[in-house]
């Protein structure tokens, strides 16, 4: 028959009665020692790298539909087009004008050479008063050209100018033809003659006597 106590008395009867537990030589009983674990590291988590310090690789990114560019043709300011407009114009104007002057002075000269019989002589009248005889034809759109010249000449001094002996003051002198060339000066058997200079020309007949003492002039 088991005896139920309190537990302070069970605690005496289980240290003195028939059921105690040896106790171990040296004293009151050791308390068992905890169970010592190692002790856990803690884990650290694998910080995530912020997107801002990770290197970015940009691939290259290719265009599907490559389309070559042509580019854009700058606009002309106002005054460009204006100055290649105006220069061509001007240009025209310019070959017109030019053109123009020249068949004038083109048609002068041959209205002047269709009006000179060449198998004639020709009398040229000056603005100073003197008269030349000769062959003349054009020489440029401003003078005109005499060859085989001949001029009158009076024997007496009383009537020829001292300033200019070529020339006939009076018709009463002996008065003879003299062939260019034999002046004290000796000029060639040519003139030019400028047309502002010239009043009028003649074409001589062969039957006058200019025209016939040139001819027999010729033939000594």
């Amino acid at each position: 028959m088991i005896t139920i106590v309190r537990l302070g008395k069970w605690r005496i009867d289980m240290e003195e009665g028939p059921f105690r537990m040896p106790r171990p030589a040296g004293g009151a009983a050791k308390k068992p020692e905890p169970e010592v674990r190692p002790k856990q590291e803690p884990q650290h988590e694998a910080k995530e790298t912020p997107k801002s310090a990770q290197t970015v690789q940009h691939k290259p990114v290719v265009p599907t539909n490559h389309v070559n560019k042509v580019p854009k043709k700058k606009s002309l300011s106002p005054t460009l087009s204006l100055q290649k407009f105006i220069l061509p114009v001007l240009v025209t104007v310019f070959v017109g004008v030019f053109a123009v002057v020249a068949w004038m002075g083109l048609s002068s000269m041959q209205n002047n050479s269709s009006a000179i019989d060449t198998s004639k002589y020709q009398a040229v009248f000056l603005t100073n008063g003197q008269v030349y005889f000769g062959k003349l034809q054009s020489y440029d759109s401003e003078y005109m050209k005499l060859t085989d010249i001949f001029y009158l000449q009076t024997n007496s001094g009383d009537n020829t100018d001292s300033k200019n002996p070529q020339k006939t003051t009076s018709d009463n002198g002996d008065v003879r033809l003299v062939k260019l060339g034999d002046e004290i000066h000796g000029p060639e058997d040519q003139m030019v003659i400028s047309k502002d200079q010239m009043l009028f020309y003649e074409n001589l007949k062969p039957k006058g006597k200019v025209a016939q003492s040139i001819d027999e002039f010729k033939k000594k």
